[in-house]
């Protein structure tokens, strides 16, 4: 027991010097209590709200999502030019079992259909890209680029929806 005392009292010095330290006198230490030139800042900056960033598109954007959009819209042409022939040969295999020459002669139809639909699929990839891109430029500024490449998007996307529907509805016909 007499070898613990020294260890006790080896611990217990700085636990007291700890403790005196917090009785200090208060009067020597600053308020932290709210100065007036804390209150003058927010009210100067309260005054005049932020001005909202210019709507300016960046350089080059428009010219890029007319270029996506034009190829978006040439391979739709090219999409709805082998639909009928697809169509066709769907309809015609539409009986036939799965391994047939019909069959397989429908299935290769439906898949130039769905090489079709990439050509379109391939410019909303990237207009993904650029959304992500004007999604964070409009954090710090303007939110021209965003809205620009939101309507393109939303143009192209509804191409391939409409080719997805199509491709979905020949798909049930052949039973594949």
């Amino acid at each position: 027991m007499i070898k613990r005392i020294p260890a006790l009292a080896a611990m217990a010095a700085p636990a007291i010097a700890l403790l005196i330290g917090g009785c200090a006198d208060r009067s020597q230490f600053p308020s932290l209590a709210r100065r007036p030139a804390e209150d003058a800042y927010q009210s100067a900056s309260a005054a005049r709200p932020a001005s909202p960033p210019p709507s300016i598109m960046s350089e080059g954007l428009e010219e890029r999502l007319t270029s996506l959009v034009a190829k978006a819209t040439e391979g739709h042409t090219t999409f709805e030019s082998r639909l009928p022939s697809a169509t066709r040969t769907i309809n015609a295999a539409g009986g036939s079992t799965k391994g047939s020459e019909s069959w397989s002669v429908a299935s290769v139809a439906l898949a130039g259909l769905e090489a079709a639909r990439s050509l379109v699929a391939l410019p909303l990839a990237d207009l993904d890209r650029l959304e992500a891109e004007a999604s964070n430029r409009a954090v710090d500024g303007s939110d021209a680029d965003l809205k620009a490449v939101r309507a393109a998007r939303v143009e192209v996307e509804a191409l391939v929806q409409a080719e997805t529907q199509s491709i979905d509805q020949l798909k049930t016909k052949l039973g594949a």
